[in-house]
């Protein structure tokens, strides 16, 4: 278990972690996520005694990292996969660190065979791709057979299979009782991977929730309808019970605000046969974007769809860069 509490850091008038406090539990993967410049890296150096706190602290088990006997047995941590002689080996480099870890030298072969590299541990290093760099600094990360797993964007690289890989064995990790930490800013892999979130912006906690909650409270209910001949009558019924209604593309109604069972009781009393009733959930991106709206610190004009043909007896009007 990782546990911060009150965790500050100050760089002069800047400050990049404010009162933090949050717990990391073990048995399962926790998304640790914010926008750029949200603090997500200095906090992961502050745990690992890689900068000093101005305030507060942060705990591995009850002790501070600098207190540990042997830290990559607790913690294992991955913050730069680029971080590694280029003209030595794959195994060496791992070598290097069991012999000054005191860990046994058969963990070497142990990892580089759950990581996939068995079969390349004697090219050099430099001339590893970014992905095949990534899955060594995993493997370094699990040298020490730690507890605790702090990874910063570790799939960043990984091709397709590699992903997948990834996902399997960070999942696996958990299962087996370890607490996983894993930074990232591919939301779409994320929501598959990670069981529970914490997500901060400028410094400070936003949410420190499970996923299913965290997808399930951020956002207005959405339904997916489709209907055989959808009239601005349904579509006015629809937004007079307070309903938000966007047409798409293909002329189904994305109607936000109310649940499924409303949308067909309305549909019911204006007479329109629906040939599909989905409700949907935000992704994990857009209830991410949702969240941390007022703590990006860098954001271009928005980007909308190319513009559609009104409904019959409907406007429809078209943003280009900008809120409506």
């Amino acid at each position: 278990m990782l546990e911060l509490r009150g965790l500050t850091k100050r760089y002069g008038a800047t400050v990049a972690v404010d009162d933090l406090t949050c717990v990391f539990e073990p048995g399962r993967v926790t998304g640790f996520l914010g926008p750029n410049g949200a603090g997500k890296t200095t906090t992961m150096l502050l745990a690992l005694g890689l900068q000093r706190a101005t305030a507060g602290w942060a705990r591995v088990g009850g002790r501070s990292y600098a207190d540990l006997p042997t830290p990559m047995r607790e913690v294992g941590a991955l913050l730069d996969a680029q971080a590694i002689h280029p003209n030595r080996s794959g195994r060496a480099h791992l070598s290097a660190l069991a012999a000054s870890n005191r860990l046994p030298g058969r963990r070497v072969g142990e990892v580089l065979e759950r990581v996939g590299l068995d079969a390349v541990a004697g090219r050099r290093a430099g001339t590893y791709s970014l992905g095949m760099k990534q899955r060594l600094g995993i493997a370094a990360a699990l040298l020490g057979d730690p507890g605790i797993l702090l990874l910063d964007e570790p799939i960043n690289g990984l091709d397709p299979n590699g992903i997948a890989w990834a996902r399997g064995l960070l999942r696996e990790l958990a299962a087996e009782g370890r607490t996983v930490i894993l930074s990232s800013h591919l939301m779409s892999e994320m929501e598959l991977t990670a069981d529970h979130l914490v997500v901060i912006g400028r410094g400070r906690l936003i949410a420190d929730t499970s996923l299913a909650s965290f997808l399930a409270g951020a956002l207005p209910p959405q339904v997916l309808v489709r209907a055989e001949t959808p009239t601005p009558a349904f579509v006015a019924a629809l937004r007079s019970a307070g309903a938000e209604v966007r047409v798409d593309p293909d002329e189904a109604l994305l109607v936000s605000g109310l649940d499924a069972g409303r949308v067909g009781r309305i549909a019911f009393a204006e007479r329109m046969v629906l040939t599909e009733l989905t409700p949907r959930r935000g992704s994990l991106e857009e209830v991410f974007m949702s969240v941390t709206a007022e703590a990006v610190e860098f954001s271009g004009a928005r980007i909308v769809a190319e513009p559609r043909s009104a409904m019959p007896g409907e406007t429809v009007a078209h943003t280009f860069g900008g809120r409506r």
